[in-house]
């Protein structure tokens, strides 16, 4: 791309001021209204190289450049073609900063008090989002009321008077301003992709840690790889392939009992879950941790078969169960099992079906728990205690002369 005085009226027809424009070869202007910043359709700028951007806008036959001694924006648009205009059309919240040595993507959001991380915290945690695109977290700045708080240490006061500034600083409502940088050639669409996936991690942080509802939002945002190195625990599992439940036979019953049995043992634990059918577990060092998105064709995730299988295999039914496809692209994608935390007293899930000594018993019954990115069988001693507490209570009903429940039981 490069700086260029001449135009065939463009310009000055989108908003624009004329001698004031960049041309991106064979894409069209990046134009700059008058008293206004830089702006470009995303389709128009997307194709730069960002070095060559950095390059134009420091072009000496500018009139009124701002570089090198100031920092120049500029705004993606998100209308193009006939819908664009410089002054009038939506941009994208991730803006380009040129300075005279770099680009940046930068992303700006309010948090409603102090975060609950430290700026070189927030930096590593995004760290993943923009390094999948040769990208790297160049800085994060904190901002309040009082300014950078970062900053307030040099303000020469004593330690009480400090402490008392930090204290009453956290509850009021912060600037976060994260700069990304290359680490290598790219174009600006690169950068810009990079720029979305940190705002679209910050965004599912600032709830504090993830959660289920964060990371479904993540995935429904088009952002799993934004998961990878996130690990498996209570509430989170992963699997790289789809279940073959329409398989014929003992192994398409060996599938149906893996599922109900995953679901299960979510069920039989003590918060929200959620099982993503399209992403692999690493292996090593990386056990039990996101290792790669590998999606799943669709016709392999069919919420329909596999919600039939669940209601068919786990007993009582999973209160709330949510199955929901998020498609990638190319027939693929993934599958979401959210299971919510169960009531108490329906507690043990059962699963009609085993798996003993790697034989399938389909005339078994199986009872599974969760702990920590693992799983544990109910032993004989703790289903002979669920059946004792059961029958007193029942017996407690009815010495209280309330209608027994163990009418309509048969006790062979």
């Amino acid at each position: 791309m490069s700086f260029d005085l001449e135009d065939d009226g463009f310009v000055g027809s989108v908003g624009g001021q004329e001698g004031h424009q960049l041309h991106v070869l064979g894409h069209g202007w990046i134009v700059q209204p008058k008293h206004h910043d830089f702006v470009a359709s995303e389709e128009v700028i997307a194709a730069a190289n960002i070095e060559s951007l950095r390059a134009a806008m420091l072009d000496g036959r500018r009139c009124c450049s701002q570089l090198p001694g100031s920092t120049e924006y500029v705004h993606v648009a998100l209308e193009h073609g006939a819908d664009f205009h410089a002054l009038t059309s939506p941009v994208d919240p991730v803006t380009l900063w040129v300075e005279s040595d770099r680009v940046f993507a930068v992303i700006e959001t309010q948090a409603r008090r102090k975060p609950p991380w430290n700026a070189d915290e927030l930096s590593l945690l995004l760290a993943p989002a923009a390094s999948q695109y040769g990208c790297a977290i160049e800085r994060v700045l904190y901002e309040s009321h009082g300014g950078d708080p970062a900053d307030w240490d040099g303000l020469g006061l004593d330690r009480e008077e400090l402490e008392e500034l930090h204290r009453g600083g956290e509850d009021e409502p912060h600037e976060i301003h994260v700069r990304v940088a290359a680490e290598e050639a790219l174009t600006v669409s690169e950068l810009l992709a990079a720029g979305r996936a940190v705002k679209a991690l910050l965004a599912a942080h600032q709830g504090g840690a993830l959660d289920v509802e964060t990371v479904r939002n993540l995935l429904r945002g088009g952002h799993p790889s934004l998961l990878v190195g996130l690990s498996e625990s209570e509430w989170f599992e992963v699997k790289a392939q789809a279940y073959n439940i329409g398989v014929p036979g003992v192994a398409g019953e060996r599938q149906k009992i893996e599922l109900a049995q995953d679901v299960a043992r979510f069920a039989n634990g003590e918060t929200d879950a959620l099982l993503v059918i399209g992403l692999r577990e690493g292996k090593g060092a990386r056990k039990h941790a996101v290792d790669a998105v590998t999606p799943v064709p669709i016709s392999a995730i069919d919420v329909d078969r596999y919600r039939a299988v669940l209601d068919s295999k786990i007993i009582p039914p999973v209160d709330g169960l949510r199955l929901e496809q998020i498609e990638l692209g190319h027939g693929c994608g993934l599958l979401l099992i959210n299971v919510p935390r169960q009531a108490r007293e329906l507690q043990p899930f059962l699963v009609h079906g085993a798996i003993v000594a790697d034989k399938v018993e389909g005339a078994f019954f199986s009872i599974v728990r969760r702990r920590g990115e693992g799983s544990i069988v109910t032993t004989a001693a703790q289903i002979h205690a669920y059946i004792v507490a059961g029958r007193a209570f029942l017996r407690n009903e009815q010495d209280d002369g309330q209608p027994s429940l163990r009418e309509g039981i048969h006790e062979g």
